[in-house]
């Protein structure tokens, strides 16, 4: 049974361990040495603390969402939901585990009032691009080789 809850600073070690994992044929779109990530996560919970959640199987970290209730959009120029990270360890995947944790975070960022949530995923990273797709979310816009996606929060429950 997948159990995802807040995560806390003591997690990083952990979360570090599930990026580098997780990004592994990936690694164009991610941070490769262990400092760089830790220095990253480090900033996720500086952004947001109360938005990082971490997934577990039996007691095992497996995968984390790191979601930022305090983000300002250029693009949308209003504060969103920002998705920054969602990993889950690849013998982890197609479990409903990264279903989970996006739920958690879109639920996190709903209860802040957000009308909108905002991610940008690596343009050739198409298990995201799909997973995110079959979520609601739409593609926005491009810069270099990442692609923004959105999704609406506002009223999602009466329409």
């Amino acid at each position: 049974m997948v159990k995802v809850e807040r995560a806390t600073a003591e997690d990083i070690e952990e979360l570090a361990n599930i990026y580098l994992e997780g990004y592994a044929g990936l690694e164009e779109y991610s941070y490769t040495h262990r400092e760089d990530v830790l220095a990253y996560l480090n900033w996720l919970f500086r952004r947001d603390v109360a938005g990082v959640f971490v997934a577990q199987v039996d007691g095992k970290k497996v995968g984390f969402v790191a979601a930022d209730g305090n983000w300002f959009s250029k693009r949308e120029g209003k504060v969103v939901g920002a998705i920054h990270e969602l990993v889950v360890l690849p013998e982890y995947r197609n479990k409903g585990i990264g279903k989970k944790l996006l739920e958690k975070a879109l639920e996190y960022f709903k209860e802040r009032g957000l009308p909108l949530a905002e991610l940008w995923v690596g343009d050739e990273n198409i298990r995201a691009i799909e997973f995110y797709k079959k979520h609601g979310f739409e593609e926005r816009d491009r810069f270099n080789y990442w692609i923004r996606m959105t999704k609406r929060l506002e009223n999602e429950d009466s329409g």
